[in-house]
């Protein structure tokens, strides 16, 4: 599976601007409904919180991976993912105490199978390459930030 099967260049979102943890979610959270007028804002806020309160989706080196299943719509059978590099660093109470900048979130359907572990795996192994999480953190546009993913996507999928 390629980066590219799950996330384009209408998923990012370059220098997004947020205090806390809690806002970062719901600003994603309403980035996805922009993307996906059926989803219900209140309620995939309110399962990523729960998520967060279950363990911290903070994997360390400033990157965060929220995620959760929630209803959407019957005719979406993928995970919908955005990405963002936020404006400041904020505390999202990482395994290594680092602040997040760069945050992949991932709402799938609960009816679906396991498709979005595989898809949180390879968002993990993308965002762990060497260098990306730098190009992102450059980046300042979305070309520029869709370039340094498809670049880690090659390297990924060449692994």
């Amino acid at each position: 599976m390629k980066i590219s099967n799950f996330i384009s260049p209408d998923d990012l979102f370059i220098r997004l601007k947020a205090n806390s943890k809690k806002q970062v979610l719901q600003e994603m959270v309403k980035l996805a409904a922009s993307r996906a007028s059926h989803i219900d804002q209140r309620e995939v806020f309110d399962l990523l919180i729960d998520r967060e309160r279950l363990g911290c989706t903070g994997i360390g080196k400033g990157i965060a991976i929220p995620h959760t299943r929630c209803s959407l719509a019957s005719n979406e059978v993928n995970p919908i993912a955005i990405l963002a590099t936020l404006d400041k660093a904020i505390d999202f109470e990482a395994s290594d105490d680092e602040p997040v900048d760069i945050v992949f979130m991932l709402l799938a359907p609960d009816t679906g199978g396991g498709e979005h572990l595989t898809v949180l795996a390879l968002a993990s192994r993308l965002l762990s390459t060497e260098g990306i999480a730098d190009n992102l953190r450059k980046a300042t546009t979305v070309d520029e930030a869709w370039s340094a993913i498809l670049n880690a996507g090659n390297a990924v999928a060449a692994a």
